[in-house]
């Protein structure tokens, strides 16, 4: 199971059959984060193979249960697209589905869309630490973050190593990065618009703060050395500055 962020809301792959089982998967996963998806909106990925209507009843519930809207399916099949109506989920186009969409409603490239939707189950070496309660839990990472993890939090992020290209952070407040990020952080993801990315290098595919969106130019760009960076908003535009010590 997947579940992959976009500027319009969650995508949730549920290619297992019976759908049954992915619930207890999904109710794991959202467990680890319970209001960070809270008044998302969600469009279920059910593929082509046969379910029941219990089943996908019991796949929307559990959104529910953590405040997730269920109003769309992508159904590769006539008898899914009848289940999914029959559940009150509205059709969707997988094309539109997966679509992004910039401040501006301009296209993407493709490299930065499949790099923005890189989400995956891997490990997460995370602990809470102490700190402003305002910022809620802070999950600390030691290690490589790898292509294909993911990490999320509801207050800060943490990480002791670099971010590879492919994996995903994603904070409702800042992300600090002791070494390389190459792949997508997304910081006030829940619209704080203060919030931060720091890097010792910063080299990402895609920058988020709060609704803005940055994406790295073709090219490396020239650096001397090492040296801090930071990512916050100016003017509405996600600026990047040598780190103020």
């Amino acid at each position: 199971m997947q579940i992959k962020g976009t500027k319009s809301g969650l995508l949730l792959h549920v290619y297992e059959r019976p759908l049954v089982d992915a619930v207890g998967e999904l109710r794991a996963r959202l467990s680890r984060t319970p209001d960070f998806y809270h008044g998302s909106r969600a469009v279920l990925m059910l593929g082509s193979l046969p379910a029941e209507a219990a089943e996908l009843a019991a796949v929307v519930a559990t959104l529910e249960q953590f405040g997730i809207v269920a109003d769309g399916a992508v159904c590769e099949s006539d008898d899914l697209a009848v289940l999914a109506r029959s559940a009150g989920l509205r059709l969707v186009a997988a094309s539109v589905a997966a679509a992004p969409r910039s401040r501006d409603d301009r296209t993407e490239s493709n490299e930065a869309s499949r790099t923005r939707s890189a989400a995956a189950r891997g490990r997460r070496g995370a602990e809470q630490l102490e700190g402003d309660p305002r910022l809620g839990d802070t999950q600390y990472f030691n290690g490589t973050v790898r292509s294909g993890q993911s990490i999320t939090a509801r207050g800060n992020i943490v990480v002791v190593g670099d971010v590879n290209a492919g994996a995903e952070l994603i904070a409702a407040g800042d992300i600090v990065v002791w070494g390389s990020l190459r792949g997508v952080a997304h910081a006030g993801a829940q619209g704080d618009e203060a919030a931060a990315v720091f890097a010792l290098r910063l080299e990402p595919m895609q920058l988020r703060i709060s609704r803005s969106i940055a994406i790295a130019p073709p090219g490396k760009r020239k650096r001397r050395g090492v040296i801090p960076e930071e990512a916050r908003l100016r003017d509405g535009r996600i600026a990047i500055s040598s780190a103020k010590a």
